[in-house]
């Protein structure tokens, strides 16, 4: 029969302290492993995957948005100006945010281009002559 009474304290704490330290240790090792692989995983993925064409003005909109903004991206006002510059319509930005590779996102009130927007920037910058 089980009790349902308060647990009752370990007779060595020390022990148990130790006992959950060294657990908890193992869980942190397992985690940082997990987390390593799954970030393989996803570049591995992110790397496979061949992009498809894509319209010059398109990869020109990524182009600026890191020559103006780099890691930390631009803000929506700047991110207006170079759609128009480039010829899309406010509406026609969204595109830029959808899908599993979306090449933009916001972020904190920015936007800043993802690692698969990155990818596209770097391959079109490498094929300019």
């Amino acid at each position: 029969m089980s009790s349902s009474g308060p647990a009752q304290p370990p007779e060595d704490p020390e022990h148990a302290l130790a006992s959950i330290r060294s657990e908890l240790a193992r869980i942190r090792t397992a985690a940082g492993r997990i987390e390593r692989g799954l970030a393989e995983l996803e570049a591995g993925a992110v790397a496979s995957v061949r992009p498809r064409p894509r319209p010059e003005r398109y990869l020109q909109v990524l182009v600026d948005v890191y020559d103006l903004g780099g890691r930390h991206g631009v803000s929506l006002e700047e991110w207006a100006r170079i759609g128009a510059a480039r010829g899309y319509e406010r509406r026609g930005l969204g595109g830029f945010f959808t899908g599993v590779r979306a090449p933009l996102r916001h972020f904190e009130g920015r936007v800043v281009l993802t690692v698969f927007g990155q990818r596209l920037v770097d391959e079109y910058l490498a094929e300019l002559p």
